[in-house]
């Protein structure tokens, strides 16, 4: 699949990674359990995010997205159902009851949520679908997962080739189980051999926290010594990675290796800011602009002026750039 192929089928995303959130007890504690005659008129934008609540840098744009929203007379609401699918849909199927306003969805298996978009739509609810695209939506908000992928495979390509005369032994970090990780996987695969047509992936594991990224790692390094680059959907698998990298005995300040991941979360930005180790890039989210974007958009649609999708691009970061200072500081990460 091309660049452009994969563009022109929208192909959006993740995230990774966005809203963190209490879980079942959630709707209860926020008081939306049972709507009362005297709320019923308040403007609810619900968001429900499997696996939001491990994922620390989501947590600045449901912050954001919460902030926004009361400077224009929302609430926002957040749940995160885990890996429970059926808690997932048992909660979307409430708030379409209760008439919340607008729900907003991270959809891992989109074929299972079009008919909750369509009741939703019944309700005269909107629905956003977060980072991907689905029949029966008003709009996406998100990320061209494989654009952004794709970019970050250019770039380890482009340093392959200029440090390692475009060879190298890779392992991919990816996520099969969500569209989102397919895309960006297939993204930093196509990019990486854009570049260095020559390297060889030896070996491609689903990986998206520290600990399997230090697991999953540690393994492939056992069987595969010679690895030399590894890139990652999310930098939280990147970061296990690195640690698994160090722990095999392997130099931190390898000048023939490469490690890169997405997202920006605080351990990986940090590591690029001082610069000097096989960390090389991260894709970073404009984590703000996303909490911003989920309201804005929510807000337009209700207003019956859709003016479509919302991508907000991620940007790449690399070794020593002033942008990593920059995206730790929206993080609110000083040291």
């Amino acid at each position: 699949m091309s660049k452009e192929g994969a563009a022109s089928k929208f192909e959006l995303r993740i995230s990774r990674r966005l809203f963190a959130a209490g879980g079942a007890g959630l709707i209860a504690s926020l008081g939306i359990g049972k709507l009362s005659a005297a709320n019923a008129e308040e403007r609810i934008i619900a968001i429900s995010f499997p696996n939001s609540s491990t994922i620390g840098a989501v947590i600045t744009s449901l912050e954001q997205a919460k902030a926004k929203g009361k400077e224009m007379g929302f609430n926002v609401i957040v749940d995160d159902p885990g890996t429970d699918l059926n808690k997932q849909v048992n909660t979307i199927k409430t708030w379409i009851e209760q008439k919340v306003s607008v729900i907003v969805c991270v959809v891992l298996q989109p074929k299972v949520f079009v008919a909750l978009a369509k009741q939703a739509h019944d309700a005269g609810i909107k629905w956003i679908t977060y980072g991907d695209k689905i029949e029966n939506q008003d709009a996406t908000v998100g990320y061209a997962q494989y654009d952004d992928g794709y970019r970050l495979g250019e770039y380890a390509g482009k340093w392959v080739t200029q440090n390692l005369d475009g060879s190298a032994k890779v392992a991919i970090l990816g996520y099969q189980k969500g569209s989102w990780g397919q895309l960006r996987g297939n993204g930093i695969k196509e990019g990486l051999k854009s570049q260095a047509p020559n390297v060889e992936i030896v070996a491609e594991q689903d990986a998206i926290n520290p600990t399997d990224g230090l697991n999953v790692t540690r393994t492939i390094l056992q069987a595969h010594p010679d690895v030399n680059v590894i890139l990652g959907v999310e930098d939280p698998a990147t970061e296990g990675a690195y640690k698994a990298w160090i722990a095999s005995g392997k130099d931190p300040k390898d000048p023939k290796a490469f490690i890169g991941g997405m997202d920006g979360t605080p351990p990986a930005l940090k590591l690029l800011r001082e610069g000097g180790t096989v960390y090389r890039a991260s894709m970073a989210i404009p984590l703000k602009a996303v909490g911003d974007a989920i309201v804005s958009t929510a807000d337009n649609l209700l207003k019956g002026s859709n003016t479509g999708d919302t991508i907000v691009p991620l940007a790449l970061v690399t070794e020593k750039s002033p942008d990593a200072q920059k995206y730790l500081d929206e993080q609110g990460v000083k040291d």
